[in-house]
């Protein structure tokens, strides 16, 4: 089958990406630093082969939509994935997404009914954070010692209903496993929740070995068939303090 291309305006900006259908039941949100859309080409094209199809998109800053970093945020990278969403796919959604994404994907849980929660060497953030313009005043922000802790992601996550796979990297300079086991730790009113640590994996390269690839590609399609089965999830509703 042959991707759709798409192209939306946003902002003063327009997203570029494609689509395996006119309505997919899931969505891959790349990460941050020189990733893009392109990263996840192979998982994508063996998800759809197994009758997943995704959309995936460039944020701001990335690959073919292009543009200067500093003119998105973690809220602006909420919103584009949003858009997205709402122009390529069905709900409830598998959401499949990748480091700074990975708090994006909870941030959605909010907006959206997801099924299927996929988080790939997951960052999260402290909502301090969440509006500054990515450049020094972030990086400042998300350096200070801990401020992980004050996430709002892992209240988030607490509310899920849904499915949800972590897969880690055993040796990641990124993210901390305190981060991960915290995120795991939090979902405690999944329908089902699983971490996997990939063996002698790094941030950057989080399959080292062709086994480990197709190892988690059989966690995902084991994770979407789950949430076909299973009644409906709704949107986690935000709480007050949100």
């Amino acid at each position: 089958m042959s991707l759709i291309t798409f192209q939306l305006p946003f902002n003063k900006h327009v997203l570029k990406g494609d689509r395996y259908r006119k309505e997919c039941e899931a969505i891959v949100l790349h990460g941050a630093g020189k990733s893009s859309m392109n990263r996840f080409v192979r998982l994508r094209e063996s998800l759809n082969d197994n009758g997943i199809p995704s959309s995936s998109f460039d944020f701001i800053g990335h690959g073919e939509t292009g543009g200067n970093i500093s003119d998105s945020t973690l809220h602006g990278r909420t919103d584009q994935a949003a858009t997205v969403i709402r122009h390529t796919c069905i709900e409830p959604l598998t959401l499949i997404a990748a480091s700074m994404s990975g708090y994006t994907a909870i941030k959605l849980t909010e907006v959206f009914a997801v099924s299927n929660l996929i988080l790939l060497v997951p960052a999260v953030y402290t909502p301090r954070a969440y509006d500054l313009s990515f450049g020094s005043e972030f990086s400042a922000a998300i350096r200070i010692p801990g401020s992980w802790q004050e996430s709002d992601a892992f209240s988030i996550i607490s509310r899920f209903k849904g499915n949800l796979l972590i897969i880690a990297a055993e040796v990641d300079n990124v993210i901390p496993m305190e981060v991960i086991e915290r995120i795991y730790s939090s979902a405690k009113n999944a329908r089902n929740r699983h971490l996997h640590i990939v063996p002698n994996s790094r941030h950057v390269s989080l399959f080292p070995r062709e086994q480990d690839f197709i190892v988690v590609l059989n966690m995902i399609i084991d994770v979407w068939r789950k949430g076909c089965d299973n009644d409906p999830v709704q949107a986690t509703p935000k709480t007050l303090a949100s």
